[in-house]
């Protein structure tokens, strides 16, 4: 059965607003060369279109934790594929993360990337559902405050499909 969705986000606002968030981290950083932590799979799009759009000097690297089954997040983080400390410290790092509900995953990210002794910690995310907090948590940079649906495309997925979606959906839970 096909799932049935709507877009949420098209494409055009999503990189119009991409355009202004890269704006807003080359302003903060003001030359200074940042590292963009992307927090795989579901950062990919949005951290590939931030450093497009990035006017400055920029390194990249990748961290894979996971806390979802399906549509639900399981309460815990497990790193599958950690950052090297040579890569981290005294660098200017922006952890940048597809969605941000619980917490948590940020929560546990900051904290990790901490113990490295980075320059600085900014966090950038997509989509925030500030209604589904359960560790208080403010990210430095927010694409879109969303209520608390359930969301597929650009890079997010259910079951590990409709990443490849270019906007942002919701799903229709009255299939």
């Amino acid at each position: 059965m096909k799932m049935k969705y709507h877009v949420l986000i098209d494409e055009e606002k999503l990189q119009n607003r991409i355009k202004e968030l890269a704006m807003e981290i080359k302003n903060y950083y003001r030359g200074e060369e940042v590292v963009f932590c992307c927090v795989l799979k579901g950062a990919a799009f949005f951290t590939i279109d931030l450093m497009k759009n990035y006017e400055g000097d920029c390194l990249l690297d990748f961290i894979r934790v996971s806390s979802y089954e399906g549509e639900n997040s399981t309460g815990k983080i497990s790193l599958k594929i950690p950052l090297k400390e040579e890569n981290i410290k005294n660098k200017n790092i922006v952890i940048v993360e597809d969605i941000i509900d619980t917490g948590r995953t940020f929560d546990y990210l900051v904290n990790y990337i901490k113990e490295m002794n980075p320059k600085s910690i900014k966090t950038c995310v997509l989509l925030d559902k500030p209604s589904r907090r359960v560790i208080p948590f403010k990210t430095d940079y927010v694409g879109f405050e969303i209520e608390d649906y359930f969301v597929i495309g650009y890079g997010l997925d259910y079951d590990q499909k409709y990443r490849n979606l270019p906007y942002i959906a919701c799903v229709d839970t009255n299939n």
